[in-house]
């Protein structure tokens, strides 16, 4: 009995060890996703990783040690991650580079699963920085993340498109230059973006943010831009028209830079009556925007 306990004690102390592994190429990471078991922490050394649709089955963390650039030489069917039903998966210091499919919807992360959280990744020149379709119960945390000139232009993909969920929260992160779509596009319940910017810059964005099944939102504490050549006069829209409950829109404390003529800074197309205070507002270039406060 004493040997069986201290077998045992012994297997629970290497525990820690065992789930952590470290791969320097694309077919070692795979490998080592294939075969990780729940809670593993997989470290990727600095370096390109050639992956296309890399199914993350069990929930993990991947973890960059140095510039560490994901990318697809061939077209992706979703993206080049794509965590399935029910996972969580955490990544940090890794970038999205260029993900392209033949429906014109790959993304960095497809995200299947429930839980996703981004830390200190960048997400560049792909058609979704981030798309997920994932689960009612989910959750996204994006943190000191960058997303960078995604979209493939028509409209229809985006800076980061979640599709249903309990929660998405973005802080300390930035969206510049999205192509045609909209840097944010929530329909969770809830929506927190925080301390970060959405900034135009050389693209052609349509909404900042877009809140078309409204729910609770705070935007706070940002900077928005938008470009004399938008897509679409409204920085921010919020309506009803893909189902949700207008529940509370507080925003508050923003850097708010108008370059486009006749700019209008929220569409909200419900009868709940926003918090919008403390906001500075610049207009550059002649431009005008339709703003108006209304104090909680």
């Amino acid at each position: 009995m004493i040997r069986t306990i201290l077998i045992a004690v012994l297997c629970l102390s290497a525990m820690p060890a065992c789930a952590a592994v470290t791969v320097d190429n694309a077919g070692a990471l795979k490998r080592a996703v294939w075969r990780a078991a729940p809670g593993e922490v997989i470290t990727l050394a600095a370096g390109d990783y050639d992956i296309a649709d890399l199914k993350i089955e069990e929930d993990l963390t991947l973890r960059g040690d140095g510039a560490v650039v994901l990318y697809a030489s061939k077209p992706v069917a979703k993206g080049l991650l794509n965590p399935l039903s029910g996972v969580t998966l955490t990544v940090e210091n890794l970038t999205f580079r260029g993900a392209r499919s033949p429906d014109d919807n790959g993304a960095g992360i497809r995200n299947d699963g429930r839980y996703l959280t981004i830390i200190d990744c960048v997400f560049e020149n792909n058609e979704n920085g981030v798309l997920s379709t994932g689960d009612r119960d989910g959750k996204i945390t994006i943190t000191g993340s960058t997303f960078l000139r995604n979209g493939h232009g028509d409209g229809y993909s985006h800076g980061i498109y979640m599709l249903r969920g309990v929660k998405l929260e973005i802080t300390n992160s930035k969206f510049i230059a999205t192509h045609v779509g909209h840097h944010v596009k929530s329909l969770a319940d809830e929506t927190i973006i925080k301390n970060s910017v959405l900034d135009d810059a050389d693209g052609t964005p349509s909404y900042a943010v877009d809140l078309s099944k409204a729910g609770r939102v705070v935007i706070t504490g940002n900077t928005i831009i938008q470009s004399a050549d938008a897509e679409n006069i409204t920085m921010i829209n919020y309506d009803t028209t893909r189902g949700g409950e207008a529940r509370a829109l507080e925003i508050s404390g923003n850097k708010i830079v108008n370059r486009r003529r006749n700019g209008q800074f929220l569409r909200n197309d419900t009868d709940l009556t926003p918090a919008i205070f403390d906001n500075e507002i610049i207009i550059e270039n002649g431009a005008t925007l339709d703003y108006e406060e209304s104090r909680p």
